[in-house]
């Protein structure tokens, strides 16, 4: 609970005092009422103002625990929003090496089930700092009682925590291999969701996906999750259990003491046994959050520092990369893929058609002209002025592109601009489309179309951009003849009217009569750099 509070501290130290402050007067209401239940049963007349303070005890418990476990409602979104605003910026500040190294699945993970273990954590506070300090209450008042008793049962319950420490090492351990798994499963989960349609065309293989991948992985999951929860299971309840064997201790164990001496303490005992239960229920709880919040601590440190937004770079002629070179593990072979030396220069006004065999280095050029992936060699220049780490950022910010991965967001880009979506619904309509999608508020009415379909609507959103270098890789190989035609011999030409700086990776040699030039790679080498023809 240590690393839970810090971190609310360190995020709203006033709201986090307070709610702290609330849980802690309202455990010192319920431990007040212990005693005066105790005092009551004792007393041979029970007196109006022990129930004067019974019933004002019970009012503060119960008003000061709504009351924090409101605060900390609202602290812990404040606390979730500002986690999830900071390691997005974060994550839009890393280069897309690091990105890729990391993994998509664990940064899902992570941005979700994470933080929502975190919140839930964060409800369990007021409960266990109210319990906590009920706890306290009440072995002050059994300490001034009867020190004797209180000094039993103290060591009792002293070695017995120590047992529990020990004990719960293993469950610990099991908790973080669990996550492991639960990526794992997550990773295959997401697979059979975008690859249904393939899977649905075989179904022995759809048969086999499910029961040699998808299975082994979820029974993996279930028996660690049931071993792992059965084993603090049994650790919290030998925990509970502790209570009544020191209620045993106390009445056969220590003799001289008669019932009435020994009421008080097994009064307060009993009272205690809910307490210390609901605390002892929600350490896995606990745990699990503290998982959670190491795993969201180590995404922010292998993150980048989130950077202020920079203008992009003017480019009032070209970009030349010189010398650039790129290495690369290939997927589906052993050894390393060097891309380079690369010597290429992209003017404004001029159309490029990048071409090459599968694996040749084309999407990585891209990566690399575009800023997202680092030179390993030689370096990049934008008008003769050397591309440097400073400068790296607003660099990309000179380029809009339709990657052959591409996402389309819902949200247009110019939302600050009050023309913007005119200029959408015009763009969607010369792409024949304005009967399958609308523009309403900045945002797209539906993104739920064919990826031949969703290039266009990516297409509005670069021309909307509006930079100085546009790149498209492999945009017209989704498109049927009649738009294929429309790309080739009409939106790019328009664009280099313009004036802009056009890379297009293409294999349509049908079209290489629409380029300036026609740049052929090789096994990451130009091999020829020449005019359309």
């Amino acid at each position: 609970m240590n690393r839970l509070l810090s971190t609310l501290f360190r995020a709203a130290p006033g709201g986090a005092a307070l709610s702290v402050l609330a849980s802690l007067a309202s455990g010192a209401g319920a431990a007040i009422m212990a005693i005066v239940i105790s005092r009551a049963l004792e007393a041979e007349s029970r007196s109006l103002a022990l129930a004067v303070a019974f019933f004002t005890a019970a009012a503060v418990h119960f008003s000061l625990r709504v009351l924090s476990e409101v605060w900390l409602i609202r602290l812990a979104q404040k606390v979730l929003l500002d986690l999830r605003l900071t390691l997005a910026r974060r994550l839009l500040a890393t280069p897309q090496i690091r990105l890729q190294e990391i993994g998509r699945q664990p940064l899902l993970t992570i941005l979700t089930r994470d933080m929502d273990s975190f919140v839930g954590a964060v409800q369990l506070v007021p409960l266990l700092i109210g319990n906590l300090l009920l706890i306290l209450g009440c072995f002050g008042y059994l300490a001034w009682v009867d020190w004797q008793i209180c000094a039993a049962v103290f060591a009792c319950l002293l070695v017995g925590a120590s047992l529990f420490k020990l004990a719960e090492r293993r469950p610990i351990a099991r908790i973080f291999r669990l996550r492991e798994e639960i990526d794992q499963l997550y990773i295959r989960q997401r697979a059979l969701i975008e690859g249904a349609k393939e899977l649905q065309l075989n179904s022995p293989r759809g048969a086999h996906y499910i029961d040699r991948v998808i299975g082994p992985a979820a029974a993996g999951v279930a028996r660690s999750y049931v071993g792992a929860m059965s084993a603090y299971i049994w650790v919290v309840n030998i925990g509970n259990s502790l209570f009544y064997l020191v209620i045993g201790v106390v009445l056969f164990l220590m003799p001289g003491l008669t019932g009435r001496d020994m009421l008080p303490a097994v009064l307060l005992m009993l009272y205690l046994v809910r307490p210390v239960s609901e605390v002892m229920i929600s350490l896995p709880a606990l745990r699990q959050s503290a998982v959670a919040l190491e795993r969201i601590e180590q995404l922010s440190a292998d993150l980048d520092p989130a950077a202020t937004l920079p203008p992009p770079m003017p480019v009032q002629d070209h970009i030349a990369l010189r010398g650039v070179t790129h290495s690369y593990a290939r997927d589906s072979e052993d050894g390393v893929f060097t891309l380079g030396p690369i010597d290429l220069t992209l003017r404004r006004g001029e159309v490029v058609f990048l071409v090459g065999g599968n694996g040749s280095g084309k999407t990585t050029l891209a990566m690399l002209l575009c800023g997202l992936y680092h030179p390993e060699g030689g370096g990049i220049a934008v008008d003769g002025q050397p591309v440097t780490e400073a400068t790296l950022a607003s660099y990309r910010q000179a380029f809009s592109a339709v990657f052959a991965d591409f996402h389309l967001f819902e949200q247009l880009p110019g939302s600050d601009d009050p023309g913007m979506e005119a200029k959408a619904r015009s763009l969607i309509a010369d792409l024949r489309m304005a009967h399958k999608v609308t523009v309403r508020n900045g945002c797209l009415s539906t993104t739920d179309l064919s990826t031949g379909q969703r290039k266009r609507l990516a297409l509005v959103s670069a021309y909307l951009e509006d930079r100085p270098v546009y790149l498209f890789d492999e945009w017209a190989a989704d498109q049927d003849p009649v738009f294929k035609a429309v790309f080739y011999t009409e939106l790019l030409p328009e664009l280099k009217a313009r004036g802009k700086a056009v890379l297009v990776i293409t294999h349509d040699d049908a079209y290489f009569g629409c380029a300036d030039r026609v740049v052929k790679l090789a096994d990451g080498r130009i091999v020829t750099d020449a005019e359309g023809a």
